[in-house]
Order: structure tokens, then sequence, then C-alpha cells
């Protein structure tokens, strides 16, 4: 614990386009961003004007001791555009670690740390020999050993030459340090290897100034005699971090070397992750949106034509199906490589999401260039694919759009993009398309859908509906499923299916499944106020909520909100979902669990992984998909699978319930398979609140 506000220093390292540097903070607060009217400067294009302030904080009233806290834009509210990405999360605002990397973009990072000046070995302080009681006589032992002792002085002579205090400074850490520390004196003559610089550089007596830790360090001497000058060095596979001291007093260049490697891995993971798809390995939404707004930059300044190209795969989904999704991944891998061997070596592909792509064009001559590019993809998909010793013939859609006839934005041109992509699939597929204002396709029609529906969020115009579920051991209902609605007075009833669709293929799913989440919590804690028995509510979770770093803690702070117990919560989530990222979704998935949150598997029986991944995850619930039930009959097949699943989740002590019970008949077989929970018309539709609330007064 520290004792005052001087015993530790915080310490930022900087690396952007310009340069690498440090900056030991110690103002109440910093602004950074790419201005240079900033406090600390960030050299790279995509960081915001004020894309973040760092303000200091108090760990606690009755201590000296505190730290940094840094918080996205400014503190006004007004956001960065590219947010935090703090140890590979974005994140609005986080208490500063040491260690702690913080990414504002491709090229530009910040690293956090916190040094106690009362180390010995101390980057920013030299050693005060005066705080050392040792003897002349014990520091020459020390430092005197013959070569079978590894001694680390270079010659006898040398040690000759110095005076007391040195020899104090030279026998009180260098000699035990872990690390390599390396002197040598203002003519390139080595003076000094420790034990650990000795081991790790074996050849830097032979090599001397040409050896890559001591290259370049004279012809600094006269730039920055007396200061710190911070590098890297890169020998063979590893990474060193080099703190350079230049100690005029002592005639003296002193190296502290520490080994980073594997910090740099971590790190190129994480800007990896943050910047690229691990799937196809090409760059991702994030990377593509900021070459975007890049090549926006330079086109207008330029007055050059430039293109974005939206395209997709026909039909990939019933490949998914069929075959199964492994199959599915590597022909998007597959697809990939050959559409990155269509374009040139300065044009971006991204995957957008699913079997979606986008192609950045960032200079054309003439929209024929982009007809050049549609044919060359089009004319290279007559090959077959060969994938898991199947023979796959694929078709794409193409939708074409042109700065700045199109669009003078990054947004506008891939939503026209996207909307000349549907106008090519209404051609019959397989065919390119250019954007035309006069379009009058599906995807207008879902442009203005989107724009209201935004409407409808700010208008707080959705509403929930609430379908019972119940026990057929004791004829009460044992849950609620929350249902999004959502009426327009000019389209009416906007289908459940289109209205998620839309919310998914937009930002706005996150914030409405927000909504969704807090109405569904309060209306069950309302319905516990009233009297009813407890019952758990269950919320559908979205592909991309759930994929959201920091859904356990949303989850958690709704729950502290609206104080609802986490067990009458249920959240439902697809195999379809839980399957794009297995790790991430186990590990998600656990920490729900030890919330105390209830986890239903929507759909059951209809994915690739259903049996065999099953005890790999802690879910507590089977949902069994309603296809299965509305095609059962006494002899048919399916009535195997749901016995097989009834059976499967009684094993697992899970709950299943069947959805989509219509009929009598469809009731009476699910009992006759000892199925004991049922959601489904035949019991009741999905129910406004105040009818959900009679219906529970009822039963």
């Amino acid at each position: 614990m520290m004792d005052n506000l001087s015993s530790f220093r915080h310490i930022l390292v900087i690396e952007d386009q310009k340069a690498r540097r440090i900056v030991a903070l110690e103002e109440a607060s910093y602004s950074v961003g790419r201005e240079s009217t900033n406090d600390i400067v960030i050299y790279e294009q995509v960081v915001s004007r004020r894309h973040a302030t760092i303000v200091r904080v108090r760990l606690s009233p009755r201590l000296d001791t505190y730290s940094y806290r840094i918080i996205d834009g400014d503190l006004e509210g007004n956001r960065s555009t590219n947010g935090l990405l703090i140890n590979g999360k974005l994140q609005q605002s986080h208490n500063l670690k040491h260690g702690d990397v913080v990414i504002f973009g491709p090229k530009a990072k910040v690293s956090y740390y916190i040094i106690s000046t009362a180390l010995d070995i101390d980057l920013f302080n030299p050693l005060d020999p005066e705080q050392f009681e040792v003897g002349e006589e014990t520091v020459m032992e020390t430092m005197i050993a013959d070569d079978n002792n590894n001694s680390t002085l270079i010659n006898e002579e040398s040690l000759q030459a110095r005076d007391r205090n040195d020899l104090i400074r030279l026998a009180s850490f260098p000699e035990l340090s872990p690390n390599p520390i390396i002197e040598i004196d203002f003519t390139g003559n080595l003076t000094y290897l420790n034990p650990a610089a000795r081991i790790k550089f074996q050849s830097i007596e032979q090599e001397k100034l040409k050896h890559p830790i001591l290259a370049g360090l004279l012809s600094e001497l006269h730039n920055i005699q007396g200061n710190l000058l911070l590098r890297e060095v890169v020998i063979g596979s590893e990474i060193f971090e080099q703190y350079v001291h230049y100690l005029s007093e002592h005639q003296l260049i002193r190296s502290y070397l520490f080994d980073i490697t594997a910090r740099k891995q971590a790190e190129k993971r994480l800007e990896y992750r943050a910047f690229y798809d691990t799937l196809t390995d090409l760059p991702n939404r994030n990377y593509f949106d900021e070459n975007l707004e890049i090549a926006l930059v330079k086109a207008k300044n330029n007055n050059n034509l430039m293109a974005v190209v939206f395209l997709d795969l026909d039909c990939f989904k019933n490949i998914n199906d069929s075959l199964g999704h492994k199959v599915g991944d590597q022909l998007l891998k597959s697809f990939a490589q050959r559409l990155s061997s269509c374009v040139r070596n300065n044009d971006i592909i991204s995957r957008w999401g699913g079997d979606e792509f986008t192609v950045l064009l960032p200079q054309i001559n003439s929209p024929e260039d982009t007809i050049n590019l549609a044919q060359r993809i089009l004319e290279d998909l007559k090959q077959p694919f060969e994938v898991a010793g199947h023979q796959l013939y694929v078709k794409t859609s193409i939708g074409i759009a042109i700065y700045p006839q199109d669009g003078e934005d990054g947004e506008t041109l891939l939503k026209n993009a996207d909307a000349a992509l549907y106008r090519a699939k209404e051609r019959g597929r397989n065919h390119y398309r250019f954007y035309s204002s006069t379009m009058t396709s599906k995807a207008s029609l879902l442009l203005k859908l989107e724009n209201l529906l935004y409407q409808a969020l700010e208008e707080e115009s959705l509403s929930l509906h609430y379908q019972p579920q119940l026990n057929l051991t004791n004829n009460k209902v044992s849950g609620m499923e929350a249902l999004l609605r959502w009426y327009h007075p000019e389209f009416g009833n906007v289908s459940p299916l289109k209205l998620i669709t839309l919310a998914e293929k937009t930002d706005l799913i996150i914030p409405i499944s927000l909504w969704v989440l807090k109405t569904a919590c309060l209306q069950n804690k309302a319905w516990q106020k009233r009297g009813f028995s407890p019952i758990p509510i269950a919320v559908n979770l979205s592909p991309k909520q759930f994929q959201q770093p920091n859904l356990v803690d949303i989850v958690a702070q709704v729950l502290e909100d609206t104080a609802l117990e986490p067990h009458l919560l249920d959240l439902e989530i697809t195999e379809t979902a839980m399957m794009q990222n297995i790790d991430s979704s186990r590990e998600t998935l656990q920490n729900l669990r030890e919330l105390g949150v209830q986890v239903s598997l929507d759909d059951f029986g209809t994915g690739y992984s259903s049996l065999g991944y099953l005890q790999k995850f802690p879910v507590t619930t089977l949902k069994i998909d309603q296809s299965f039930i509305q095609t059962l009959q006494a002899n048919s097949g399916n009535t195997a699978i749901i016995s097989a699943i009834i059976a499967l989740g009684q094993s697992f002590d899970l709950r299943v319930i069947a959805e989509g019970v219509e009929t009598l008949q469809q009731l009476e077989l699910l009992q006759g398979l000892n199925c004991r929970e049922i959601q489904g018309f035949w019991f009741s539709r999905p129910l406004k609140p105040t009818d959900a609330t009679t219906l529970l007064s009822q039963v």
C-alpha cells in the first residue's frame, strides 16, 4: 500500500505513427486525442480529435493513495468515434491498472505502468550510493572473480579506474538482477555486463557496437545526453524493451533490458481480435469502417472516385443446414481466399458478418473498374469449391455504390451498396447491380423501416407480449416468455421475424435488447408485488447481444436496478449463436450461471451441435423446436427425436419445454412421451401485459 502520493510514479508508454515515448502522469487530468491542443497527442489519423480523458482518482478518502481512470471522450459527455479498446474489450471508462494496454487504432496504443520510486533499480531515478553501507574491500571481493566464477566485469583496468561510489553502485543490485544490464563508456568500450546480460547476449563482447543492443547508442549521445532513451530491439524471435541512460557525470551509457516478447505477442493477438475476423483472417467491420473514413478523406482532397462493394453468398443457408456449419465455415474461408485473389493490392476486403463481405476500392478511374471486378468475381466462382469431400458450386450477388454520386459518407455508401445487393438478388441472384436513387426494392423498404425503428425506440412505442409456459403435471403456469412487438400506424403490426432481422442489421439491436431485458424484469417484479407465485421470465438474447463482451455486467446491473432475483430470469440463446465461438460462449454462460441466472437453449434439435456439445455448456433448459412439434404424429420419425430429447434433458436434470404446441393431438402425444412443460397456442397466444396479469390471477 502506498504511503503518499510520491511513492509511485504513473507512466504512459505511447506508441503511434510518429514515435514511441514516455509520459509521466502528475496532473489531475489530461485530455487525449489527435488535436495538437490536447495534453497528450496521439499521432494516428483514425483517433478522434478529443478521444479520451485521463483523470486522477483517490483510492480511499482516508489515504493519500491514488490511481488514474480513463474515460471515452471528454468530460462533457461527447464520445469518441472508435471507442476505447482496453485489454481487448471495448469500454466507456476504466480504472487503469499496471500493465493495461489501450488501443486507439491499428497503429496507436498506450501502455500504463505504476513504478515504485523505492525500487533499487529505478528507471527514472539513479541510485544514491550513500544509502549503502558497504566497505571498499567488500566491494572489491564482490566484483573481482576469475573466469570460473563468471565474472561480469570486463577487465581489471576498468575496475581500477572506478571510484568507491561507482563500485558501490555496481555492487548494489545489478549482479542479482534477472534482467540484462549493460554499460559502455562514451567512446564505445564495454565496461560492464551483469550475469543476465552475459547469458542472454553471448556474442556482445565480440560484436561490440555492431550488436543490436549497442548499435546506434553513440550517435544519440549529443542529442539526448543526460536523458532517457527508450527503444525496442528485435534479436531473432525475441523483442526487448531497452531503457538507455546517458550519464554525463560518469561518462557512461547504461542500458536496462526487459524481454517483452510475450507481451508483444499478446498485444498482436489483441489487435488481431479487434480488427480481424478469426475465421477468414480478413479484416473485420471495425477495420473496414476506419479505412473507409480514411479513403473518403483522401477522395475528397484529391477529387477522385472510389467505390464500396457489398456481396454475399447466394443460398448459403442451405449449405449450412444440409452439410453442417463446419462445412459452411470452411466454404467461407475458401471463398475469402478466392475473393482476395480478385482484387488489387490496395483494395480492402472485409468479412462484414455471416456470409456477407465488403470490398473497398479507395481509388477508381471510372465505374467500369468496379464492373471489371464484379465480372472477375463471378467468373472465378464458376469453378466449384472442394470442401470436406463435397464439390460445391457457389454464386454471389453484388451491390455497388460509387463516391460521390451515391453518397458522400461511409454510412450512406454502405447502405446504398446493400440496397443494390438486394436489387441484384431480385434479378435472380449471381448478378451485380449499381445503386440507383430510383430503387423501390425491398432494400428501400428496409431502409425506411430502419428509420422508423429508430423513432420507435426513442418514442417508446415498442411493446412486450408474454406467452405463458404450462406445467402439465400440475396445470400451473411455470414461466413466461417475453416477446417483442411493434405496431406502426402505416405498416400495422410488423412481424417479429422482420423486426428482429431489421434490428440485427443495425446497431439498434443492442439498445432494444437492453430495453426488453429491463422491461421484462420489471414486469416480473410487478407480478410478484401483486402476490403471484414467483415464476421465471424468459428473454431471448440475439447473437449480437450474446457476443457483447460486457453482457454479464449488463445483466447483473439490470437485476440490481430492478431488484429481481437472478434465478427468476431465464436467458434464451440459440444453438447457432452459441456455436459461433465455443470457448467464449462457454465462458459467458458459465459466468451467467455463477450470477444465478437460468439459461435456456432455444430451437434445440435444429443445430449441428445438439447432443455432442450439450454437456459442455451449463444450460438449465432445453426448448424443443416447434418444427418437430408441428409435424408430430403417432408414428412419425419426429416422435423418436422428441422422445430422445426429453430423455436426454431429464438425464441431465434439465427443464424440457416443447414449443409451438397448437393442437390437442400434439399435447396428448407429448404427454405420452413424458413431456412435462409446453408452450404454444393450444394453451395461450402471447398476451398483452394486462391480459397476462389476468391469466396469472386465474390459474
